[in-house]
């Protein structure tokens, strides 16, 4: 492996985690004094970028922050006796209120959680495909959003050999023939609409497969070269 292809593959495994904890203190020590690792390290985050966008919020359960504070020693404090005396005070008045309002509470249930249904059915779904080969890094990575319904194209990786294109292929068992969905020289990304209707269909249920052929794309308009990459998409978000 040559000196760029043992970077690039550092690179990449830092931004992944897959690192040890000593691995990775050691990288980031190289990283401040070698511009090209560092430079491979932002150009794989840029790569995974749009990974990120895929994941939800998530709101922490409730008691959450109480729960850390204790945890730290700063929920611990004296409280006077007076001070006990008015806590009991208020919180029987809040057990009479909380009392009559029961009732209301209980009809509003049934609404509250209708709309928490509703919305759910509205979040956007992503779809994400890992093309790779084995335990080797990702070659490609495929995106889908329901929600903008854009089909992303991210080539990780460039062909070994300068003479050589990746041409990614649509594989599907309605088709008689693999699907050219274009040609890769270089890490680049690509966006495009996803179909409509059944190719739309077809796009979500196909394996993807990436091929080496010669400079510029396969000569027949069906693989020629090895495949050397494949996967499916699977859902990454409920």
């Amino acid at each position: 492996m040559t000196e760029p292809d043992d970077i690039d593959g550092l690179a990449g495994e830092y931004v992944l985690g897959s690192l040890t904890r000593a691995e990775r203190a050691e990288a980031e020590e190289r990283r401040a004094q070698d511009a090209a690792l560092d430079k491979a390290i932002l150009a794989w985050e840029r790569r995974l970028a749009p990974l990120a966008d895929m994941v939800a919020p998530v709101t922490p359960p409730a008691g959450l922050y109480n729960k850390i504070r204790a945890q730290i020693g700063l929920a611990s404090h004296v409280v006077s006796l007076k001070a006990r005396e008015q806590a009991i005070t208020r919180r029987a008045s809040r057990w009479r209120a909380a009392t009559a309002g029961m009732t209301a509470l209980a009809a509003s249930l049934a609404g509250v959680v209708a709309w928490q249904d509703h919305e759910q059915r509205q979040m956007p779904t992503q779809y994400v495909a890992v093309l790779q080969a084995g335990e080797t890094l990702p070659g490609f990575l495929l995106t889908v959003d329901t929600k903008t319904n854009m089909f992303v194209i991210s080539a990780m990786q460039k062909p070994a050999e300068s003479e050589k294109s990746y041409q990614l292929w649509l594989v599907h068992n309605d088709m008689p023939h693999p699907k050219s969905l274009g040609v890769f020289d270089d890490s680049e990304m690509d966006v495009r609409p996803m179909p409509g209707g059944k190719d739309h269909d077809m796009y979500m249920d196909a394996t993807y497969a990436v091929s080496v052929e010669p400079k510029g794309g396969s000569p027949t308009g069906a693989p020629t070269g090895p495949v050397v990459f494949s996967g499916k998409l699977v859902k990454a978000t409920p």
